[in-house]
């Protein structure tokens, strides 16, 4: 009687599972150095602090997907992130009009005064605060980004002139005319500040 050898049937083959995707060396490092600032500048045009966290880790996750098109020779690493975040906040923006839902209101803005020492100067901060960032949704998009990186992630006007790419005088100019807009806005809500784009 014969014995036939039969040769087992060869295992499935199994896809290997992909690789987790691993952060670029630099891109932890940008996370550190320069997280706060886009923060800051979302906060700054977005009406709570969870939406401002939601739209900068967006941009994070934006700039990793496409970490290997960044460019050292055209923009700063700081430049590039922040050019990230102020397409995502005109993204988030967009989203809250369709729905109806721009105006800021007291209750959302806690994180801007929590350390305000009592509560009297802290109602009458939130009721500053409130003034100028529903002011500043009066104001064209120019002006609002240029008051976000000034004043929300707190960018000096060199570092500004390289994100715009304009020259120092001119940030300088942009800034005086849209702070003379916000403050007509704020004393006249009916006031038309939006004009034409420089």
């Amino acid at each position: 009687m014969q014995t036939l050898l039969r040769v087992s049937d060869p295992a499935p083959r199994v896809a290997p599972a992909p690789a987790p995707l691993a952060l670029p060396d630099d891109f932890g490092t940008w996370f550190r150095e320069h997280q706060s600032a886009v923060f800051r500048c979302i906060r700054f045009r977005v009406a709570t602090r969870e939406a401002a966290e939601d739209v900068t880790s967006d941009v994070f996750m934006k700039a990793l997907r496409s970490f290997d098109r960044y460019d050292s020779s055209r923009a700063s690493p700081r430049t590039w992130l922040l050019r990230i975040a102020r397409n995502a906040v005109t993204d988030h923006l967009r989203a809250l009009q369709r729905r109806g839902s721009l105006h800021v209101s007291l209750d959302r803005i806690p994180d801007l005064v929590a350390n305000v020492p009592s509560a009297e100067e802290r109602v009458i901060k939130q009721e500053r605060i409130q003034r100028l960032l529903n002011g500043s949704q009066m104001l064209r998009k120019a002006d609002q980004d240029i008051l976000s990186l000034r004043y929300g992630s707190g960018l000096q006007n060199a570092e500004i002139a390289e994100y715009l790419d304009i020259s120092n005088n001119a940030v300088a100019v942009r800034l005086h005319r849209a702070l003379k807009r916000l403050k007509d806005v704020v004393q006249d809500p009916t006031a038309d500040v939006r004009g034409h784009e420089e």
